[in-house]
Protein backbone atom coordinates (compact mmCIF):
# COMPACT_ATOMS: atom_id res chain seq x y z
CA UNK A 1 0.00 0.00 0.00
CA UNK A 2 2.89 2.40 0.80
CA UNK A 3 4.41 1.74 -2.63
CA UNK A 4 1.10 2.46 -4.36
CA UNK A 5 0.70 5.73 -2.42
CA UNK A 6 4.28 6.70 -3.26
CA UNK A 7 3.73 5.92 -6.96
CA UNK A 8 0.48 7.93 -7.04
CA UNK A 9 2.12 10.85 -5.22
CA UNK A 10 5.05 10.88 -7.64
CA UNK A 11 2.74 10.68 -10.66
CA UNK A 12 0.71 13.61 -9.38
CA UNK A 13 3.81 15.67 -8.63
CA UNK A 14 5.37 14.95 -12.02
CA UNK A 15 2.06 15.46 -13.80
CA UNK A 16 1.58 18.88 -12.22
CA UNK A 17 4.99 19.92 -13.52
CA UNK A 18 4.18 18.67 -17.00
CA UNK A 19 1.10 20.89 -17.11
CA UNK A 20 2.64 23.90 -15.35
CA UNK A 21 1.53 27.13 -16.96
CA UNK A 22 5.02 28.55 -17.28
CA UNK A 23 7.96 26.35 -18.26
CA UNK A 24 11.07 26.24 -16.11
CA UNK A 25 13.22 27.81 -18.84
CA UNK A 26 14.00 31.38 -19.73
CA UNK A 27 11.05 33.57 -20.73
CA UNK A 28 11.66 36.73 -22.79
CA UNK A 29 8.97 38.99 -24.19
CA UNK A 30 7.51 42.37 -25.06
CA UNK A 31 4.73 44.16 -23.19
CA UNK A 32 2.54 47.22 -23.77
CA UNK A 33 1.12 48.97 -20.70
CA UNK A 34 -1.69 51.45 -20.32
CA UNK A 35 -1.90 52.95 -16.84
CA UNK A 36 -4.50 55.09 -15.12
CA UNK A 37 -3.75 56.37 -11.65
CA UNK A 38 -2.89 59.22 -9.34
CA UNK A 39 -0.34 60.51 -11.88
CA UNK A 40 -2.94 60.55 -14.70
CA UNK A 41 -3.13 58.39 -17.80
CA UNK A 42 -0.05 57.02 -19.52
CA UNK A 43 1.28 54.29 -21.76
CA UNK A 44 4.57 52.45 -21.87
CA UNK A 45 6.43 49.81 -23.83
CA UNK A 46 8.64 47.31 -22.12
CA UNK A 47 10.42 44.01 -21.82
CA UNK A 48 9.36 40.97 -19.81
CA UNK A 49 11.87 38.57 -18.34
CA UNK A 50 11.54 35.33 -16.37
CA UNK A 51 14.91 33.85 -15.38
CA UNK A 52 15.52 30.15 -14.82
CA UNK A 53 15.21 29.09 -11.20
CA UNK A 54 13.88 32.46 -9.95
CA UNK A 55 10.10 32.60 -9.38
CA UNK A 56 9.81 36.32 -10.23
CA UNK A 57 8.38 37.72 -13.49
CA UNK A 58 10.32 40.94 -14.18
CA UNK A 59 9.24 43.89 -16.28
CA UNK A 60 11.18 46.96 -17.45
CA UNK A 61 9.12 49.78 -19.00
CA UNK A 62 9.96 52.97 -20.84
CA UNK A 63 7.77 55.92 -21.77
CA UNK A 64 8.87 59.18 -23.38
CA UNK A 65 7.93 62.22 -25.39
CA UNK A 66 9.68 65.53 -26.17
CA UNK A 67 9.53 66.71 -22.52
CA UNK A 68 9.36 63.50 -20.52
CA UNK A 69 11.25 60.26 -19.88
CA UNK A 70 9.81 57.61 -17.58
CA UNK A 71 11.44 54.38 -16.45
CA UNK A 72 9.72 51.63 -14.47
CA UNK A 73 10.62 48.22 -13.07
CA UNK A 74 8.20 45.57 -11.78
CA UNK A 75 8.69 42.18 -10.18
CA UNK A 76 5.79 39.77 -9.58
CA UNK A 77 5.51 36.35 -8.01
CA UNK A 78 2.47 34.31 -9.01
CA UNK A 79 0.99 32.41 -6.09
CA UNK A 80 -1.92 31.10 -8.13
CA UNK A 81 -1.26 29.96 -11.70
CA UNK A 82 -3.90 27.47 -12.86
CA UNK A 83 -5.62 26.17 -15.95
CA UNK A 84 -8.97 27.72 -16.79
CA UNK A 85 -9.67 25.94 -20.10
CA UNK A 86 -7.75 22.81 -21.10
CA UNK A 87 -8.60 21.51 -24.55
CA UNK A 88 -6.30 19.69 -26.94
CA UNK A 89 -5.89 22.73 -29.18
CA UNK A 90 -6.61 25.51 -26.66
CA UNK A 91 -5.02 26.23 -23.28
CA UNK A 92 -6.10 29.27 -21.27
CA UNK A 93 -4.79 29.86 -17.77
CA UNK A 94 -5.38 32.48 -15.12
CA UNK A 95 -2.95 33.84 -12.57
CA UNK A 96 -2.88 35.95 -9.44
CA UNK A 97 0.26 37.28 -7.85
CA UNK A 98 1.88 39.81 -5.60
CA UNK A 99 4.68 42.11 -6.60
CA UNK A 100 6.31 45.48 -6.42
CA UNK A 101 7.19 48.42 -8.62
CA UNK A 102 9.63 51.33 -8.78
CA UNK A 103 9.17 54.28 -11.15
CA UNK A 104 11.33 57.25 -12.05
CA UNK A 105 10.14 60.16 -14.19
CA UNK A 106 12.47 62.82 -15.56
CA UNK A 107 10.79 66.01 -16.74
CA UNK A 108 10.51 69.64 -15.66
CA UNK A 109 9.29 68.26 -12.29
CA UNK A 110 11.08 64.91 -11.69
CA UNK A 111 9.37 62.26 -9.57
CA UNK A 112 9.99 58.81 -8.12
CA UNK A 113 7.66 56.25 -6.56
CA UNK A 114 7.57 52.69 -5.29
CA UNK A 115 4.93 50.33 -3.99
CA UNK A 116 3.11 47.02 -4.19
CA UNK A 117 0.97 45.55 -6.97
CA UNK A 118 -1.51 42.70 -7.33
CA UNK A 119 -1.41 41.27 -10.89
CA UNK A 120 -4.39 39.19 -12.03
CA UNK A 121 -4.75 38.01 -15.59
CA UNK A 122 -5.16 35.47 -18.35
CA UNK A 123 -2.42 33.59 -20.16
CA UNK A 124 -2.92 31.81 -23.48
CA UNK A 125 -0.35 29.25 -24.63
CA UNK A 126 -0.85 28.44 -28.33
CA UNK A 127 2.34 26.34 -28.10
CA UNK A 128 4.60 25.25 -25.25
CA UNK A 129 7.21 27.82 -26.36
CA UNK A 130 4.91 30.83 -26.88
CA UNK A 131 2.59 32.75 -24.56
CA UNK A 132 0.24 35.72 -24.88
CA UNK A 133 -1.01 37.34 -21.69
CA UNK A 134 -3.34 40.10 -20.53
CA UNK A 135 -3.54 41.39 -16.99
CA UNK A 136 -4.40 44.26 -14.70
CA UNK A 137 -2.19 44.98 -11.71
CA UNK A 138 -3.79 47.40 -9.22
CA UNK A 139 -1.03 49.12 -7.29
CA UNK A 140 -0.61 51.21 -4.17
CA UNK A 141 2.54 52.95 -3.10
CA UNK A 142 4.24 56.13 -2.05
CA UNK A 143 5.62 59.00 -4.06
CA UNK A 144 9.18 59.69 -2.93
CA UNK A 145 9.87 62.85 -4.85
CA UNK A 146 7.73 64.78 -4.12
CA UNK A 147 6.59 62.92 -1.00
CA UNK A 148 2.96 61.86 -1.45
CA UNK A 149 0.56 59.14 -0.39
CA UNK A 150 -1.32 57.37 -1.76
CA UNK A 151 0.31 56.82 -5.10
CA UNK A 152 -2.05 54.42 -6.87
CA UNK A 153 -2.53 53.00 -10.33
CA UNK A 154 -4.38 50.42 -12.37
CA UNK A 155 -2.08 49.35 -15.19
CA UNK A 156 -3.40 47.04 -17.89
CA UNK A 157 -0.75 44.98 -19.66
CA UNK A 158 -0.76 42.90 -22.83
CA UNK A 159 2.32 40.97 -23.80
CA UNK A 160 3.92 38.13 -25.70
CA UNK A 161 6.62 35.89 -24.33
CA UNK A 162 8.85 33.19 -25.84
CA UNK A 163 10.03 30.38 -23.60
CA UNK A 164 13.56 29.21 -24.31
CA UNK A 165 14.98 25.96 -22.97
Amino acid sequence: MKRIMLAVSMALALGAGAFADHPAGLGVGLVAVSDYGSAGMGSQLGLSLKLRGIPIFWGAHLSFNANYLGLGVTGDRYFNDEGLIREKSFKLDWFLGLGGYANLAMSSSPSASLGARLPIGLSWHPTREFEVWLDIAPSLGIGLSPLSFPNWGVPAEIGVRAWLK
